[in-house]
């Protein structure tokens, strides 16, 4: 019976980081000491059925002070349908004695369907020159229903 419980606890945690854990993450460097020019990611995609949240993570080091970080997002569609806004990320700075750098994975939008096969870009670009970000990026999640 202990046998028992012991994988119905394992499948229930593997279970349940699996809706935990991204899909896909992509992240390109940008210049450590002035970023202030738009950075592109492609996601080459082939499931046009599934729901996803997008987050965009963002790698910064102690150089890096600033509570918020305005950035201009575009997406270009694989049949290149273009779509930009302008959002400010508001950044925890979650500090511990033994990290370089940090990334933190912050909400973007939620139940995505990315209803084209093919290539998605996705460019991220500093309002104003910022120095510390090492790493901007994209990760998808799937939602499970």
């Amino acid at each position: 019976m202990k046998m028992g419980v012991r994988i119905m606890v394992a499948v229930l945690a593997m279970a349940m980081c699996s809706c935990l854990a991204p899909q896909n993450t992509q992240m390109v460097g940008v210049d450590v000491q002035s970023w202030d020019s738009a950075e592109c990611i492609t996601y080459d995609n082939s499931d046009t059925i599934s729901l996803r949240n997008l987050n965009i993570a963002l790698r910064y080091n102690d150089n890096f002070r600033q509570a918020t970080l305005p950035l201009k997002v575009a997406i270009t569609t694989p049949d290149a349908r273009h779509f930009e806004e302008e959002i400010v990320l508001v950044l925890q700075h979650p500090r511990t004695a033994l990290t370089v750098a940090t990334t933190e994975s912050l909400p973007y939008r939620a139940d995505v369907l990315l209803n084209q096969k093919g290539l998605y870009t996705f460019s991220f670009e500093p309002q104003l020159a910022v120095r510390g970000v090492e790493a901007i990026g994209v990760e998808l999640y799937l939602i499970d229903n």
